[in-house]
């Protein structure tokens, strides 16, 4: 799996911290296991036990549910800052929607 940087990453910075957000973002409403978040992120297990104490703390990332000695995490889509992300990516989205359509509109040429 190659990992592909997405266009919120290119404007805030490609981290590792900035990867699980943007990677649990894009799979908003579900829960994932450290593992799942390693392999869809392409950062190293370790760097995530690391990283998700500090996201918990800053309220970006919440623990959902045990399933025997896994735990599960997701974005919490109530942090202030979440939502500004989500507005952020939207933004960026709409944009790149925008630039697509202008690439592909054909020029009627214009009859008296």
């Amino acid at each position: 799996m190659t990992y592909e940087k997405s266009m919120l990453l290119e404007v805030i910075g490609d981290s590792p911290e900035n990867r699980v957000i943007d990677f649990l973002m894009e799979g908003k409403g579900i829960d994932y296991s450290i593992t799942d978040i390693a392999e869809g992120c392409e950062v190293s297990r370790p760097t995530i036990y690391k990283i998700l104490p500090k996201l918990i703390k800053k309220g970006v990332v919440k623990t959902t549910r045990k399933i025997g000695r896994i735990t599960l995490y997701r974005l919490d889509e109530q942090n202030e800052k979440v939502k500004a992300l989500l507005t952020l990516e939207g933004i960026l989205l709409k944009e790149s929607f925008q630039q697509v359509e202008g690439k592909h509109s054909v020029a009627v040429p214009h009859q008296l």
